[in-house]
């Protein structure tokens, strides 16, 4: 094929393509309205993922709490248990 031939079939294929492949209106309108609603729900699970987060961090900070009780109240027992094996 000539170069010339090609370049005018490309450019026709092109076009076709670029006619044949636009969206309507309604078209974009609807992919608007989707994009905004997958926001809406990034947005949404993003809010939820740092309640989650918040809690998990409290939740953490009370079994830190409990276990440093729990260790403290083990140290006094073995304390007492060995003032009262010494008796």
């Amino acid at each position: 094929m000539k170069k010339s031939t090609l370049v005018k079939l490309s450019a026709l294929v092109l076009s076709l393509g670029l006619l044949s492949g636009c969206a309507s209106t309604e078209q974009l309108k609807q992919m608007q309205a989707d994009i905004a609603k997958a926001q809406q729900t990034a947005d949404a699970a993003l809010a939820a993922a740092k309640d989650a987060d918040r809690k998990a961090g409290a939740a953490m900070k009370a079994a830190n709490a409990a276990q440093a009780a729990a260790d403290e109240c083990a140290e006094r027992c073995d304390r007492m248990m060995n003032k009262a094996m010494a008796k």
